[in-house]
C-alpha cells in the first residue's frame, strides 16, 4: 500500500467528479439498504432503521417532528452525496492511503459519525452499545458501504481521466 502526498490547495470538484461521487454513493447506499434490512435483521433480530435515527435526532435536538419520507430523503442525501463529498475532502485534502484502505477507513468513519456522534444526540447509546449485535452489523455495513462507494467512485474517476501521452 502506498500513501499519497496531497496538494493543500482547496478546489471544488468538477461536475463530473460530483456525478462520479454520487454514483459511488448510490452503489454503496444500494448495498447498505439491503444489508441493513435483511442480514442485519437475521443476525441482530431487527433491522437498522436510519430514518428513525434521523427522526429522533430532529425531535431531540430541535423539537421537530419530521415525516418518515423526509427522514428517508435526508438519509439518502447523506448516503449518496454528503458522505461521498466527505470521502473526497478527506482523501484529496487531508490524507490518502490509496485504495482499498481509503474506502474501508471512510466506511468506519461513517459508522462513527452515525452511531458515535448522531446516535447520542438522538438520545441513543454511544455506538448503540446497548444493542451490540446491531452495532456490529452497522459497523460491517458502513465499512462495506464506504469501500463500495469509494471503489465505484475511484474506478469512474480513473476511466474519465485524460490519457497522458509519453
Amino acid at each position: 500500500m502506498t500513501t499519497t502526498t496531497l496538494p493543500r490547495t482547496l478546489s471544488l470538484p468538477s461536475a463530473r467528479t460530483i456525478a462520479n461521487l454520487a454514483l459511488g454513493g448510490f452503489a454503496g447506499l444500494g448495498f447498505w439498504e439491503l444489508f441493513s434490512a435483511v442480514p442485519t435483521a437475521w443476525f441482530a433480530e431487527f433491522p437498522l432503521e436510519p430514518p428513525e435515527l434521523v427522526k429522533s435526532l430532529f425531535s431531540h435536538q430541535l423539537g421537530l417532528t419530521i415525516s418518515t419520507p423526509v427522514a428517508k430523503l435526508l438519509h439518502f442525501l447523506t448516503g449518496f452525496l454528503f458522505y461521498p463529498l466527505g470521502y473526497y475532502a478527506l482523501t484529496r485534502f487531508v490524507k490518502s492511503f490509496g485504495m482499498p484502505a481509503d474506502g474501508w477507513i471512510w466506511g468506519v468513519i461513517t459508522y462513527f459519525i452515525a452511531l458515535g456522534f448522531f446516535a447520542p444526540l438522538a438520545g441513543q447509546a454511544f455506538l448503540l452499545t446497548d444493542v451490540p449485535r446491531l452495532s456490529l452489523m452497522s459497523l460491517i455495513g458502513h465499512a462495506i458501504y464506504g469501500y463500495l462507494a469509494a471503489f465505484v467512485f475511484e474506478q469512474l474517476e480513473a476511466s474519465s481521466a485524460p490519457v497522458r501521452s509519453r
